[in-house]
């Protein structure tokens, strides 16, 4: 018997490896993409909270949102808006969701994402209820105390906190566009 020259075990291995792979991405690209979108909706639901259901609201390319939605009760009136903004903070992307009522008001904020990595124990407190509950009942601009606003950041994250801030306030500003 000859043996089997070592680069055809590699290509074999590499071929079933990468047929294992694409097998596993096929099968759940679609479990994964209905959970970030049932997140998302849950993300919009916490935000602003009056609202009933949610329209997509058209974004231009480069707009300087990620995407727009009209909050609306169940008499089919608007109750605001929530959009979503993605910033760099200190450990990379943060998608900021920010809920603003009709009268133009921070109904709340909520910080993640999938590429969400600031420090553990850290920046990554921007997501935590103690930073995002400052915000609900604000009006635009806000800016950290250390800045001259109302807003805590978290010890140690003021990067991170910064960024928050500013996505809140493109956001705002981008609904506010809209009314």
């Amino acid at each position: 018997m000859k043996k089997v020259p070592a680069w055809v075990i590699l290509c074999v291995i590499a071929l079933v490896a990468g047929a294992a792979l694409g097998t596993t991405n096929a099968l759940t690209k679609g479990p994964i993409a209905e959970q970030a979108a049932r997140a998302a909706e849950a993300a919009r639901a916490a935000v602003l909270p009056a609202a009933e259901r949610f329209e997509q609201v058209e974004v231009a390319e480069g707009a300087p949102v990620d995407n727009c939605y009209q909050g609306v009760d169940a008499s089919g009136n608007s109750v605001g808006y929530v959009a979503q903004v993605t910033v760099t903070g200190f450990g990379g992307p943060i998608e900021v969701t920010v809920g603003v009522n009709a009268e133009g008001e921070l109904t709340g904020i909520q910080c993640g994402g999938s590429g969400f990595s600031e420090t553990a124990g850290l920046g990554a407190k921007v997501k935590e209820t103690a930073f995002s509950s400052q915000f609900a009942g604000l009006a635009t601009p806000v800016a950290l105390v250390k800045d001259g606003g109302e807003v805590d950041s978290v010890t140690a994250a003021s990067i991170s906190s910064g960024a928050v801030c500013n996505a809140v306030n493109i956001a705002a500003d981008y609904i506010a566009g809209l009314a």
